[in-house]
């Protein structure tokens, strides 16, 4: 395939993987969710953190087979990319997942009644983000480039791989605050 094509088809993914979540301007807002009763947050917890990685690991890894797999040219080489970016994401995700649990856990404003806040949860999410994705993506960009020996190859599909993951990190991240405080919320 042609660096030409490939880049295309790098683009139009990444495209389609951050379509659904672009902001529609001219949409009423939603509804708030109905105040609820919530216990304190939980304690921070490996195992909780783990359990946060796996949903978001089966995206990512079907985000970076595609765009690995494109970038590098072969399946053989895209599905060890992919195995090893993998693993090296499960250990970052959830070390920056519990530390983020542990030092700054969720916390409700009203112990009495609490809807769920998605604008807190989106900047709690992005700081999360801010601290882990860069170590990720420094990783995976240099990994691309050891298999490819192309600094461009590396940076288009290591960017469009990384904006493909972070939309799917934004999602679970938003879900898991969602499920968390309605199990803390009875």
């Amino acid at each position: 395939m042609s660096r030409l094509r490939r880049r295309l088809v790098a683009c139009v993914l990444a495209a389609s993987l951050l379509a659904p979540v672009a902001p529609a301007w001219s949409a009423a807002p939603p509804d708030p969710a109905p105040a609820q009763a919530c216990t304190s947050p939980a304690k921070a917890s490996l195992a909780h953190s783990g359990v946060k990685q796996v949903t978001y690991e089966i995206g990512n890894t079907l985000n970076n087979f595609g765009f690995l797999t494109i970038g590098v040219g072969t399946l053989s080489s895209g599905v060890a990319l992919t195995a090893f970016n993998t693993l090296q994401s499960w250990t970052v995700y959830t070390t920056n997942d519990y530390l983020w649990e542990k030092y700054d856990p969720w916390k409700t404003r009203n112990e009495d009644a609490v809807s769920f806040d998605v604008r807190r949860s989106f900047w709690r999410t992005t700081l999360k983000y801010m601290t882990g994705k860069p170590v990720v993506a420094s990783i995976k960009i240099a990994a691309l480039y050891v298999v490819t020996g192309s600094a461009v190859t590396a940076f288009a599909y290591g960017i469009a791989a990384t904006a493909g993951a972070s939309v799917i990190f934004f999602m679970n991240n938003l879900a898991w605050d969602y499920y968390d405080q309605s199990g803390a919320c009875r």
